[in-house]
């Protein structure tokens, strides 16, 4: 019954012995500076002291100053982690938030004993996530613990102290959501592309078809291409291999598809996908795919790895408007994959919609009539073209209503959601046709006759020669006359006495020669600036697609071109030019513009393509609107050339009455077409010639809407080829043919063109 008392007495004796050792270090301490036996003196242990650790902590934090940082924690976290670990835990977060700066907020301290807790709020500002607090909500507590040591109050410190509930044994991860990309729309909001479209795709194998021809035929018009190319694509497989041929949108499926099923036995499958409306204005909208080997910009904005941006076009070009604001969520993951919890969050905003100017049933038109127009003169010049474009602007704005480039490509064969079995070799042929190619923008060529409409501007305008000047057109100019070569006509026999007005209508090459010699002694800088001052030689903007500049000679320049520092100028490199040969070049898209200005009266726009961006149910964030440049041209001036290009479409001697005569009696003159044809020498003998042909056109010959220029490259004549085409956009266009009935293509597509004449 003694034994526990016995027991006690002892653990008592003991307990005082050790108070007394406690209270002689503690005097020993307390003289010599020094601390107790818990690590720290009594006045070092308050919730100042604790404060004043915290905040020098936070505020090299706040600094970036991670050394000092480190000063600040215990023993055991120096133990646990290095210097170089801790800078580099701190490095790589500042890294992955892109963290711009930070401050803090401690709202209580507690101290009990050897340990202080610093309840605590650090606000953070980073270039990817914006502005954020952690802790976000009340519920979640972000305590910093402090624990007396020797050398002071020191941080037990952890990664919690970072971002509350982020432990060695978890994850911080910035995870990037994207948003839904924006569609893009034509001028009246017809979809070109719709990031949830459905495609219907075409399957087909040639066993099953009875009639081959018809469905060649059918492929061809559904898909807007040659059927060469279609009977091509079938030579690639066995005759009962089912393949993918095209695909096109529901719409269109819902008037072609059950022709398809009668004629090929087509078997069609719907897609999912960001869907290209019938591969409409592909050069125009451009196309997505993976983002390109080595470019690190993407990465910067916050797009993952595997995004998919715009390479090309309008998906390129208004990437930023397209895509929307990336989202981003920064969160910590347990080591079993659960979510433990969402630190900050900018969520995605979807991006928005652009509207283009572009007529999505002309645009189609367009593409359809130079297709069918390769396919009908397979006798004569396609076989030897290898390409054409078609720009159409609206006469008074501007504006981009078709923009044509053949031959085209599929957009979605740069997607990785591709339908093609080999998407590669699909590339592999449009590079082999250069149909990436926007010939309508890019493609540079000489201009043929159809500069003489700028020629007879030029002359007219500056004074240098007048419209009752007559020049007796032979089939022969003698340039000896004139230190120049004898140069011949086009026609032979000769046009006879012509006024300007006949010169143009007739397209009377000597008028023109003869009026070079006129310009080029008053002043020989004076065509090639009237040329730049239309608009040529300098790459039109178009809101960010390439186009080209081309090129007009002048004194200066073709000293450069010729690699001669001191080659002068001569008469005739303005015989050349005034015609729209030599060394000149111009692009489609330059050639509309300056009909644009000559029916508009005056007025060069800059061209536009895209017209505004808006998302669905909102008012646009911007608008574009229409700039154009007065020209200061004589209004006089230009009501002339607009009689003369009227005139060779409407009278006997004009250079295209031929080939519109009996359109205009068919369709009963509801349309004018006002224009110039040109035909462009694109090399020596043997070389087919680029057939030019631009006009402006409408109802109202008054009052024209629209402006075109159509090049095929390496044809025939500009009135054997480009009028045609021309007048076959028109008939689609407006209608004419469900009225009156079809107009053919010209018989002589089918036995010859006119022999060139080469000078």
């Amino acid at each position: 019954m003694n034994r526990p008392l016995v027991y006690t007495s002892q653990r008592l004796l003991i307990l005082a012995l050790l108070m007394t050792l406690l209270v002689s270090a503690c005097k020993n301490d307390s003289t010599d500076g020094g601390l107790d036996l818990f690590g720290a003196a009594p006045t070092q242990l308050d919730s100042t002291t604790a404060q004043q650790v915290a905040s020098s902590f936070l505020d090299a934090w706040k600094d970036g100053d991670y050394p000092t940082m480190y000063s600040f924690i215990s023993p055991n976290a120096r133990a646990a982690f290095s210097q170089d670990q801790f800078v580099s835990i701190y490095e790589q977060v500042s890294d992955v938030v892109g963290l711009r700066g930070l401050t803090w907020e401690i709202s209580n301290v507690l101290v009990e004993g050897t340990t202080a807790t610093i309840s605590n709020s650090v606000t953070f500002e980073t270039s990817k996530l914006g502005t954020f607090t952690d802790p976000a909500t009340e519920d979640v507590l972000r305590n910093m613990y402090l624990v007396a040591t020797s050398e002071g109050w020191r941080v037990a410190w952890s990664r919690n102290d970072i971002f509350v509930d982020w432990t060695n044994s978890s994850s911080l991860e910035l995870v990037n959501t994207l948003p839904s990309r924006g569609n893009i729309y034509d001028r009246d909001g017809e979809v070109l592309v719709a990031q949830n479209g459905v495609q219907m795709q075409i399957y087909v194998a040639r066993q099953d078809i009875s009639s081959f021809d018809t469905c060649v035929q059918d492929l061809a018009r559904t898909l807007r291409r040659e059927q060469e190319d279609i009977r091509a694509t079938f030579d690639k497989y066995a005759v009962d291999t089912i393949f993918f041929i095209g695909e096109m949108s529901e719409e269109t499926a819902r008037t072609e598809g059950a022709v398809l099923q009668s004629s090929c036995q087509a078997n069609l499958r719907p897609r999912s996908t960001r869907q290209y409306y019938d591969r409409v204005a592909p050069h125009i909208v451009g196309y997505i795919g993976q983002i390109p080997a080595g470019d690190t910009t993407y990465e910067a904005q916050g797009y993952p790895a595997d995004a998919l941006v715009g390479l090309k076009g309008v998906e390129q070009a208004f990437e930023k408007q397209l895509a929307g604001q990336i989202g981003v969520r920064l969160q910590i993951r347990a080591t079993n994959g659960s979510l433990i919890r969402v630190v900050a969050e900018r969520p995605a905003e979807p991006g928005e919609s652009v509207y283009l100017t572009i007529d999505r049933d002309l645009q189609l038109i367009a593409q359809s009539v130079l297709a069918s127009a390769y396919d009908n003169a397979i006798p004569t010049w396609s076989t030897t073209s290898p390409g054409a474009a078609v720009v159409i602007m609206d006469v008074n704005t501007g504006k981009i209503l078709a923009m044509a480039s053949y031959p085209d490509f599929d957009p979605a064969v740069f997607n990785p959601d591709t339908p093609y079995f080999d998407p590669q070799a699909e590339i592999a042929t449009y590079s082999a046709k250069n149909a990436l190619l926007n010939r309508a923008a890019q493609g540079a060529y000489p201009l043929g006759s159809v500069f003489k409409v700028l020629s007879m501007i030029a002359g007219l305008d500056s004074g240098v020669w007048h419209s009752f000047d007559s020049v007796n057109c032979t089939g022969t100019w003698y340039g000896g006359n004139f230190n120049d070569i004898t140069r011949y006509d086009w026609k032979p026999d000769g046009h006879g006495t012509l006024d300007m007005h006949g010169g143009l209508v007739n397209s009377c090459n000597p008028y023109f020669w003869t009026m070079s010699v006129a310009l080029n002694n008053a002043d020989p800088y004076l065509l090639p600036n009237y040329a730049k001052r239309l608009g040529f030689s300098s790459s039109p903007p178009l809101q960010g697609l390439p186009t080209a500049s081309g090129f007009i000679p002048d004194p200066d320049s073709i000293r450069t071109i010729n690699g001669y520092e001191n080659y002068a100028w001569q008469q005739a490199d303005a015989t050349n030019l005034v015609i729209g040969q030599g060394l000149m070049q111009v692009t489609p898209l330059q050639v509309a513009r300056m009909v644009t200005a000559v029916a508009n009266g005056g007025t060069l726009y800059e061209p536009l393509v895209v017209d505004r961006i808006q998302s669905l149910g909102t008012e646009p964030s911007e608008i574009f609107q229409p700039v154009g440049t007065d020209l200061g041209i004589n209004p006089d001036v230009l009501e002339q050339v607009r009689q003369a290009m009227c005139d060779v479409t409407l009278t006997p001697t004009g250079t295209a009455n031929y080939i519109f005569q009996e359109w205009y009696e068919q369709f009963n003159y509801e349309i004018t077409v006002c224009g110039k044809t040109g035909t462009a020498q694109a090399g020596g003998e043997g070389v087919r010639p680029h057939a030019w042909f631009a006009s402006f056109a409408g109802p109202d010959p008054e009052n024209p809407e629209l402006a075109i220029a159509v090049i095929v490259e390496n044809s025939c004549e500009g009135s054997e080829v480009g009028a045609p085409i021309t007048r076959r956009i028109l008939q689609q266009y407006y209608g004419l043919e469900q009225r009156y009935g079809g107009f053919d293509w010209p018989p002589l597509w089918q036995s010859g063109c006119s022999p060139v004449v080469y000078q």
